[in-house]
C-alpha cells in the first residue's frame, strides 16, 4: 500500500488539482482503492489523516491536489 500512497502523492505532484476519476485511471485504481489511500492522506489531519492530500470540488466535478506538507513530505522521500 506504501507504494500506492507514495506513486499518487507523485502523480499528483505532476498533475496537480487533478479529478478523481483521472487518478484512478492512471493508477490503475477502482474508486474505492481511492477512497480507503485518501483516507490516510487527506487534509483533515484532526480526523487521523497525514494531511498530504485536500479534495477540490470545482462545478460538482471532485479533484486532488498536494497541500503543501504533501509536497514537503515528497521532498523528503523521493
Amino acid at each position: 500500500m506504501e507504494q500506492r500512497l507514495a506513486a499518487m502523492l507523485r502523480y499528483l505532484a505532476a498533475n496537480d488539482g487533478a479529478s478523481v476519476a483521472r487518478v484512478c485511471k492512471q493508477l490503475g485504481l477502482a474508486r474505492s482503492e481511492l477512497q480507503r489511500l485518501l483516507a490516510a492522506l487527506e487534509d483533515d489531519a484532526a480526523a487521523g489523516g497525514l494531511g498530504l492530500v485536500r479534495r477540490i470540488e470545482d462545478a460538482g466535478r471532485e479533484r486532488l491536489a498536494l497541500t503543501p506538507r504533501g509536497r514537503e513530505w515528497l521532498e523528503r522521500h523521493a
